[in-house]
């Protein structure tokens, strides 16, 4: 007889919370580290496992706006009064033409391609070393001192976009990717973070209000406790705040490279275990 779904327990949510909140910052692929646990733990990406990934990334957005609000507050300004933030629509420009190329994840199965991908443990690991590779590559390239506030141009913007696009996949960062492209275009290091961070607001944002409104137009109740959803999402929230500003601290400071040892490590454990 095999055994069941492993059943998502506030215990359980409460420690992926808060991978969550850690791995969502650092670039070392939160949506990886979920995956792997959940199918090693037993949870069913395509019931609850799916749609608490979901949850928990909000809980990480929330600490993105609350760090990032001063900027938020100053875009917004500068839309309306750009004399007095002149960086402000370029800025948001630069946001809107990043999040395009994220259009694609609508194409018909992309979706339920990705959630099949969260139970596939080799995939997820070949995925964390080509993130690894990423940061590997980036970290040998000189890093100017520029001026944080600076939007990247048009191009860039787009080109960080399709970078972020590749994090769908399940082991490939999104701030690992979007940073690494920032640095590879000729970012420096914390203008490439707090681009990558402002980028992933639409993003996120999109993805939890799809998959709220995928439940609440869905003609089948869901099946899971909604307290545990609500830990999760409260974990992620504090530990995130926390993740976000030591990830800032440490890629100032070091870079990008002491996290590649972790993810070749964990990837290829991932390849040989399944």
């Amino acid at each position: 007889m095999t055994a069941g779904p492993t059943e998502l327990s506030y215990g359980l949510a409460a420690f992926l919370g808060a991978v969550q909140g850690v791995a969502e910052f650092l670039p070392i692929s939160s949506s990886g580290h979920l995956s792997l646990l959940q199918a090693w733990l037993g949870i069913d990406a395509e019931a609850a496992g799916h749609s608490f990934n979901i949850v928990v990334h909000a809980g990480t957005l929330l600490a993105v706006l609350l760090v990032y609000r001063r900027d938020l507050y100053d875009i917004g300004r500068g839309l309306v009064r750009p004399e007095e933030v002149p960086w402000a629509r370029k800025t948001f420009l630069a946001m809107v033409l990043g999040s395009l190329p994220l259009a694609l994840v609508l194409l018909p199965g992309v979706e339920e391609w990705v959630v099949r991908m969260e139970g596939e443990v080799r995939w997820i690991g070949c995925a964390l070393l080509v993130t690894a590779a990423l940061l590997a590559f980036t970290h040998r390239r000189k890093t100017p001192t520029d001026e944080v506030d600076q939007p990247p141009t048009p191009v860039n913007a787009g080109l960080i976009g399709l970078a972020q696009l590749l994090a769908v996949v399940p082991g490939v960062s999104r701030s690992g990717s979007t940073i690494a492209a920032g640095l590879a275009l000729g970012m420096g290091r914390a203008r490439a973070a707090r681009f990558s961070f402002l980028l992933s607001i639409p993003a996120v944002a999109a993805a939890t209000a799809k998959e709220c409104l995928d439940l609440v137009t869905s003609d089948v109740a869901p099946s899971f406790d909604l307290g545990p959803f609500l830990l999760g999402f409260a974990l992620s929230f504090l530990v995130g705040i926390a993740a976000l500003r030591l990830l800032l601290e440490l890629i100032e400071r070091l870079g990008m490279l002491p996290f590649v040892p972790y993810l070749a490590v964990l990837g290829l454990v991932a390849i040989i275990v399944g």
